[in-house]
């Protein structure tokens, strides 16, 4: 009985901060990106305390770290370690869902240093929120289920163009925030020894706000009004992602991984409200004159790309694995014609991790492991033919805490995105992640309270 009621608060204390993070995620700004205010933002893939270090690597990834017989606290539960001994949550591909042994809960920090240049100046800039809070578990020898909440965009950018019109020089400035986030629930089967499938069911919610502004010099003497374009797009919405994961053994030490995921996004349905208003005076202080078009809650399918996904990854057990992901995102199955500047990518991620190893007795050093990877997107975006791309590299240490299977976890990745060619800003980041995983046998009686 006792055991019930303190697995019970844990599980009930784990809702009730999720329930906080949702709001809190919501409310930060987390870029300052032009390149965010097209589409739904500079979309985040999932980075989570196993695969950040791995440059996100995760489509062939079944997480496992091979440990001696649980300690004490887990050892009087009658837990034991089987073949399916995962320690960390891979949301890149729910089939991975499937090898779960232990109940497996993650929360991480993410923080970023951004230097942004164009061909005039520079400045940096520095962002910190939650990445992730998930816990997965597992249901019976062959099926596992997780879920959790995270961000999948962010929307963040202030900057102003001057132009021509009519012999008068005109600024228009652009300014943005907000972005989506969600809620996923996933479970994955075993259907054999080999074949693993999986499927996510996510909830995507959030707000992103837009503005602009056309502000004429000397207006009211040269007769003109200033403009003001303010627009929110609530979005709420249900997608659902598909995984598979194929494994076979290469005599006793090694085994391979191959993995598909597909996200067949097309649209996500949203709200949107709009005023748009002539103005004089500045900003913070208009003297408003009329109103040129006013909307509320009006219903809008907002485009998002649709990703295809291959991974593939070798295994020395117990050891080491080194592994690939290649994914299309495939802008053309929207239809919508104000997405022209956004076009199909497609994205490179290479891992490789040298496992903990608690088998070791003495320094501690050799009981760390040890991650490192490489990545590349094709392109973010197009503006006046130059495709924005992004790069980065990425390291991972994993920090065994002393008897139990809980880790700490610290990533970093350097990269760059964008050019200074045609007056484009170049972004050069310097990300860095710290999670805690911690696992326990929860949901399962124990022999003795």
């Amino acid at each position: 009985m006792k055991y019930y009621y303190i697995t019970n608060h844990k599980f009930l204390a784990f809702l009730l901060f999720a329930f906080f993070i949702s709001f809190e995620i919501e409310a930060q700004l987390n870029t300052l990106s032009p390149y965010s205010s097209y589409g739904v933002g500079l979309v985040k893939q999932s980075a989570f305390n196993g695969n950040m270090g791995m440059s996100k690597f995760g489509i062939a990834w079944r997480p496992s770290n091979y440990r001696p017989v649980v300690y004490d606290s887990l050892a009087k539960s009658g837990a034991t370690i089987n073949d399916r001994s995962t320690n960390y949550i891979n949301p890149s591909n729910p089939a991975s869902f499937s090898n779960f042994s232990l109940t497996t809960y993650e929360v991480g920090l993410f923080s970023q240093s951004v230097t942004y240049s164009d061909a005039n100046s520079s400045s940096v800039e520095n962002f910190a929120q939650f990445s992730h809070l998930a816990i997965g578990f597992p249901i019976g020898n062959r099926w596992g289920m997780a879920f959790g909440i995270k961000p999948l965009s962010v929307v963040g950018y202030d900057y102003s163009v001057s132009e021509t019109v009519n012999s008068q020089q005109v600024s228009n400035t652009y300014k943005g925030s907000g972005g989506i986030n969600e809620i996923f629930v996933g479970t994955g089967v075993e259907l054999n020894n080999k074949l693993s499938l999986g499927v996510n069911f996510r909830y995507l919610f959030g707000s992103i706000d837009d503005e602009r502004r056309v502000v004429y010099p000397n207006a009211i003497a040269n007769g003109f009004f200033n403009s003001l374009d303010r627009r929110q797009t609530q979005i709420s919405d249900i997608k659902v992602d598909l995984g598979l994961q194929y494994q076979k053994d290469i005599g006793y030490k090694s085994q391979i991984v191959a993995g598909l995921f597909v996200s067949p996004f097309d649209n996500i349905d949203g709200e949107v409200s709009r005023i748009v208003r002539n103005y004089q005076g500045l900003s913070g202080i208009e003297q408003f004159k009329d109103t040129i078009v006013s909307t509320v809650g009006e219903k809008v399918e907002v485009p998002i790309f649709s990703t295809y996904g291959a991974g593939f990854a070798y295994e020395k057990k117990g050891k080491w694995l080194v592994g690939v992901d290649f994914s299309l995102r495939n802008w053309n199955d929207v239809g919508n014609e104000d997405i022209s500047q956004l076009k199909n990518g497609y994205l490179v991620n290479v891992g490789f991790e040298k496992f903990t190893n608690q088998r070791s007795f003495g320094s501690y050093l050799k009981q760390l492991g040890y991650r490192a990877g490489f990545n590349y997107n094709s392109s973010l975006v197009n503006i006046d033919g130059v495709d924005i791309e992004q790069f980065g590299i990425s390291f991972g240490l994993a920090m065994p805490l002393s008897k139990s299977f809980s880790t700490l976890n610290f990533g970093i990745e350097l990269g760059q995105r964008g050019t200074t060619t045609n007056n484009l800003t170049k972004e050069e980041y310097i990300n860095f992640q710290f999670g805690v995983t911690i696992n326990d046998k929860w949901f399962i009686k124990r022999k003795f309270d």
